[in-house]
């Protein structure tokens, strides 16, 4: 998905992505999910291309928090956001796009995404493959979640192979 340029004004803090899965897909307890940032720029010597890889908390909720309605009976949410080493991350990203703006070096734009990388989520299970997949995006807790993409995990395995 490309990462919406709120990203780059957003308080790492508040920062949080909100999954909602079928009740089978469990992660594994000693896997540690991931933000990764990809930064492209459209033209070489405007910036540096960045891919960084942020480590994510992640809890597992089936009732309604932070705004988010109840998960049904069969299914739950995973609530990512990060911890205090990647704010400071993402603080330090943010500080250099915004530095590279203002030194007029970042005309050419460039291509801005980013993913969720959960190792040992249970998606590649065929039973999984037509459940429901929701995801939802919080820039601000003042703003609230909104949603970002929902569909089955097929179609979203298929989307991230184009």
């Amino acid at each position: 998905m490309k990462l919406p340029g709120e990203l780059l004004e957003a308080d790492p803090a508040e920062f949080m992505l909100a999954v909602q899965v079928d009740g089978r897909m469990v992660p594994p307890p000693d896997a540690v999910p991931t933000l990764d940032i990809r930064f492209q720029p459209r033209e070489a010597q405007a910036a540096e291309t960045i891919e960084r890889k942020l480590p994510l908390r992640m809890t597992v909720s089936s009732i309604p928090a932070l705004g988010l309605a109840a998960a049904p009976a069969d299914r739950r949410w995973l609530i990512y956001s990060f911890p205090p080493a990647s704010q400071a991350e993402l603080s330090r990203l943010q500080a250099y796009f915004k530095r590279v703006k203002a030194e007029g070096k970042g005309k050419g734009g460039g291509t801005l995404s980013l993913g969720i990388a959960q190792e040992g989520l249970a998606a590649d299970d065929p039973v999984l493959a037509h459940t429901r997949w929701e995801s939802w995006l919080r820039m601000s807790r003042k703003d609230g979640f909104f949603e970002l993409w929902s569909g089955t995990i097929a179609q979203l395995k298929k989307q991230a192979k184009n």
